[in-house]
């Protein structure tokens, strides 16, 4: 009997916080959809980065690593890019793919991708941080022409912390920011926030895209992939 060699399933390569609890968990649910798709995970440290961009050798050992795995595309799931100005994300991603060929992308850049597309402009943003961080967010994503008119910020400085925000209080900040004029959208921006499993039922309840930043890097990811031609298996 002749053995065929096994198909090796699709990967996606993910590359998170150290103290997220949240990734790994929405990355494999919404695999739920795609049976046989796989997810290959590396972290890198959350803090110790300097101010203005990202200690590149965490984030070389990690994709050094995921390669290994031979993933589709390498996902750089955080929203950290934004409040460097973006600039750094865009960095990281030819970093990494010129030192292991594979795709790179990130939360952020897909975040202000897709914002862009469907003409998502006036935002409503519930962010991890403080007030300061938000203002901050303002202005780098008014540099990407996307507008935050309006949100909530949680005051969180320990990044473990934001993964014991309840899903109830998410929603019920959601339909505070939602109740706005003029916005376009609502934007969950932290991706160790439980957005995922409420962001669908929010937006059909509050009239209005609800966008969990963690759904959305993701997401991207997958449709990358599917793009790029990988195989059903």
């Amino acid at each position: 009997m002749t053995v065929l060699p096994s198909r090796i399933p699709p990967a996606l390569g993910v590359i998170l916080p150290s103290s997220n609890r949240v990734v790994e968990r929405v990355t494999r649910a919404m695999l739920d959809a795609r049976p046989g798709w796989d997810a290959c995970f590396a972290r890198v440290p959350y803090a110790g980065h300097p101010a203005d961009g990202y200690d590149l050798e965490p984030f070389r050992q990690a994709a050094a690593l995921l390669a290994q795995a031979r993933p589709d595309i390498i996902l750089w799931n955080a929203t950290r890019g934004a409040l460097l100005g973006f600039e750094p994300d865009r960095q990281l991603c030819t970093l990494v793919e010129r030192e292991t060929g594979i795709a790179c992308i990130t939360t952020a850049l897909a975040t202000v991708e897709l914002l862009r597309r469907r003409s998502l402009r006036r935002i409503g943003l519930l962010s991890q941080g403080d007030h300061a961080e938000a203002t901050h967010l303002k202005l780098v994503f008014a540099r990407e022409g996307i507008e935050i008119a309006g949100g909530q910020c949680l005051d969180i400085t320990d990044n473990f912390q934001a993964a014991d925000v309840s899903a109830e209080d998410i929603a019920r900040r959601c339909s505070a920011i939602a109740g706005q004029s003029g916005l376009d959208a609502v934007l969950i921006w932290s991706t160790n926030l439980n957005g995922h499993g409420i962001a669908d039922q929010l937006s059909e309840s509050l009239g209005l895209p609800v966008l969990d930043s963690t759904t959305l890097g993701t997401r991207h990811a997958l449709a990358c992939i599917e793009r790029a031609g990988a195989p059903v298996v």
